[in-house]
């Protein structure tokens, strides 16, 4: 690894946090990423937490900043992409033996849109992104000179890799016969790999890396019913670490009838990241790395498969993200391919090339850093989330006007919101008590009983009030409360002025959500001037132009889309994001509208609306039938005595 390499790695590195810098989502949100926002700064850890490195790093920039914990570790991910953008660089540049090639590749997989989306927000993939880089560079670097230290300095950095994912695993074949089968024959070649000395210095690393889970181990005993032994201690932990009961349903655990969709997803997923010209680039740039030097080739190809078909196989909402280190070996391939078409130009014109072959690598790898470039200046709006306070909203909404000393909040609320009213609660506002409804269901007389006595009142959202009236029917009163009044979506659509530039997108909910047809054919009316009476058909589906005119764009698909329009001067795009038959987690929208450059809006699965103004600005934005549209809330009473005082 040359030295005079690692000033551009670390401008790169210095660019690209500059970039999710100024994208970074600015507080809490859904999903794990609430999740993680609400465990930082925590010193106990259970094993369903997992992720000891990630924390132990995130806990450390919170004490060195302090401030909002869930800004910190939205900025901790931005400084860990930036970080493995400098070390693709080093690995691309390695491989493909040009630094403008290194700079391409760490601009196309920096400006790629799962691993951008992911940069921005608490998450625990810009850090393993960092540890796979780490590890292809050290392992390079041990196949140039190799060496006891060289190869102690990759146990090391692997094993803690652990830390962080557990998918660090799909690497160890690959890594193991690249080790194999290049140790040098000086040494005894692959037999010095199996020496004595050599075996217990790399367990000595996995046990060192082992040690990061006892903070996590620890946290068993601090849980309401600790383990009774170290045996059951240990199957708790072994069953939360690795999620078995995840494990069981999802590893392997696509149907046979969804492979064909899955693959279809994974093509769309491919072009979202890279265009379609660059994954034929990297093919060529395989082919060429792998006659220049097979062991190489075998090294960058077998990261990609194993990842790729865990990813493939994997029964999730958002597999996408787990195709993440594939999409880093497209992008160092795409690098390697900038020289093998140079080659191949060569060999089909070889009087054209001529004696200027590195030069015309310079020039294509500039060719490619130049196409890279251009994707980050487009996608750039729809990867902005630092105006997105939508979860901070929504939270705001669903907890007004309530504190512990006068209610409980009762909850049964999508497990996304949840993870984010757990961040709230503790950081945010603190003082609302919260109380799941499905565990108060056996006591809910008592607990709505003696709360009543102190003057404090339960309080529920709308699943949580359904559940307890289907459990204790005529027994229970649950008025709306009338603190809070979420509006009905068509009734906003109803006071946007005529003439206000618009665009609606439904996209197919998930199970637990119904769009209320009423309201949408009411709606579709008002938008429309009646000119449209029913919903193109399609999982997805997109209106715009202006209110109370015949819309200039109504399409339906059951494919993603992206349509682009101008209304009144004003250009807008309407970018379909995501395959809905995979997709039911989706970190940065599963869509976004851009209007004059502005996210005007980031659709979600149900319905979502905006109306703006000629610069793109929203004026009005509504949500329905998904987890940011707002929740109903109800106060929960006896319709008669039932408990005697």
């Amino acid at each position: 690894m040359s030295r005079s390499k690692l000033a551009p790695a670390a401008l790169t590195a210095a660019a690209a946090f500059a970039l999710y810098r100024a994208t970074l989502l600015p507080g809490v949100d859904f999903g794990d990423t609430g999740s993680f926002q609400a465990t930082v700064g925590s010193i106990v850890l259970t094993p369903r937490d997992g992720y000891p490195l990630y924390f132990a790093i995130g806990n450390v920039f919170l004490r060195l900043i302090g401030g909002d914990p869930a800004h910190v570790l939205n900025l901790v991910s931005a400084i860990e992409g930036a970080i493995a953008c400098g070390l693709v660089v080093l690995v691309a540049s390695e491989l493909s033996g040009t630094l403008i090639g290194g700079l391409a590749a760490a601009v196309l997989f920096g400006g790629s849109y799962t691993f951008w989306s992911q940069a921005t927000i608490a998450e625990v993939y810009a850090l393993h992104l960092v540890l796979v880089n780490l590890t292809l560079l050290l392992l390079l670097w041990w196949q140039t000179s190799p060496s006891p230290v060289r190869l102690a300095w990759f146990f090391a950095i692997y094993a803690l890799g652990f830390g962080n994912h557990l998918s660090m695993v799909l690497l160890l074949p690959t890594y193991t016969v690249f080790l194999l089968i290049t140790a040098p024959r000086k040494l005894g070649g692959w037999r010095w790999l199996l020496r004595s000395r050599i075996i217990a210095m790399a367990t000595g690393f996995a046990l060192l890396g082992a040690l990061q889970y006892t903070w996590n181990v620890r946290g068993l005993w601090a849980a309401p019913q600790p383990p009774t032994s170290l045996g059951d201690a240990f199957s708790r932990f072994w069953f939360d670490v690795t999620k078995a009961d995840w494990r069981d349903t999802m590893v392997l655990s696509v149907p046979r009838s969804m492979l064909g969709d899955h693959l279809r997803m994974y093509i769309f997923d491919l072009r979202q990241q890279f265009g379609t010209g660059v994954p034929i680039v990297s093919a060529a740039g395989l082919a060429w790395l792998t006659a220049s030097d097979w062991r190489r080739g075998l090294l960058v190809a077998g990261t990609y498969v194993a990842n790729v078909l865990f990813a493939y196989s994997y029964n999730v909402g958002d597999s996408h993200v787990f195709y993440l280190p594939s999409h880093l070996i497209v992008a160092l391939l795409a690098a390697c391919g900038a020289v093998a078409c140079v080659r191949l130009l060569a060999r089909a014109w070889p009087d054209g090339v001529g004696d200027r072959p590195r030069a015309l690598v310079s020039i294509a790898s500039a060719a490619l850093l130049l196409y890279a470039t251009v994707r980050v200046f487009r996608d750039y709006p729809a990867l902005d989330r630092s105006q997105d306070a939508r979860p901070s909203r929504v939270l705001s909404a669903l907890t007004d006007g309530l504190d512990d000393r006068s209610s409980v909040l009762a909850v049964d609320l999508n497990w996304q919101v949840a993870n984010g009213l757990s961040y709230f609660t503790k950081e945010v506002r603190p003082r609302v008590a919260t109380i799941r409804a499905a565990e108060m269901l056996p006591y809910a007389p008592a607990l709505i009983h003696d709360n009543a006595a102190i003057g404090r009142q339960i309080v529920a959202t709308g699943r949580a009030q359904r559940l307890l009236q289907t459990a204790y029917g005529p027994l229970l009163s649950t008025p709306a409360d009338d603190r809070v009044a979420p509006p009905r979506w068509v009734d906003v659509v109803s006071t946007i002025p005529a003439g206000t530039r618009y665009a609606m997108c439904i996209l197919k909910p998930t199970r637990e959500n119904v769009l209320d047809s009423d309201d949408v054919a009411a709606a579709l009316r008002a938008l429309t001037g009646g000119a449209v009476r029913t919903l193109p058909a399609g999982d997805y589906t997109a209106l715009s132009g202006r209110v109370g005119e015949p819309p200039l764009l109504a399409v339906g698909s059951d494919d993603p889309f992206t349509r682009s329009l101008a209304i009144d001067g004003t250009p807008v795009e309407i970018r379909m994001e995501s395959w809905l038959a995979a997709d039911t987690i989706r970190r940065m929208g599963f869509g976004h509208v851009i209007a004059g450059r502005r996210h005007t809006l980031i659709i979600e699965r149900g319905m979502s609306l905006a109306a703006f103004d000629e610069r793109g600005a929203a004026t009005h934005t509504v949500y329905a039938a998904g987890i940011f549209a707002f929740e109903p809330r109800y106060v929960v009473r006896f319709a008669r005595a039932i408990v005697g005082p």
